[in-house]
């Protein structure tokens, strides 16, 4: 498996509907900690939940969970 830096920069997800949960809770617990609150913080951020966002076979309730997130660091500005 290739390191997670490696595959954000490849923009593809090392997750599968399986094990993205705990990536996802990983996320909001961070992002629940103004983990979010500097420039830097608020891209880096994005672009992981981005990265998860782009897991295929995700259900809905992941998808949603992962929208939310996506709110959070664009304020809601997404695409």
């Amino acid at each position: 498996m290739k390191p997670i830096s490696e595959t954000l920069t490849e923009g593809k997800s090392p997750y599968t509907p399986h094990t993205i949960d705990g990536a996802i809770a990983h996320l909001e617990r961070v992002l629940d900690a103004d983990g979010a609150d500097s420039i830097f913080a608020r891209t880096y951020w994005r672009s992981r939940v981005l990265q998860a966002h782009s897991t295929p076979g995700l259900i809905p309730p992941q998808r949603e969970r992962l929208e939310r997130l996506l709110d959070r660091t664009t304020g809601g500005l997404h695409g």
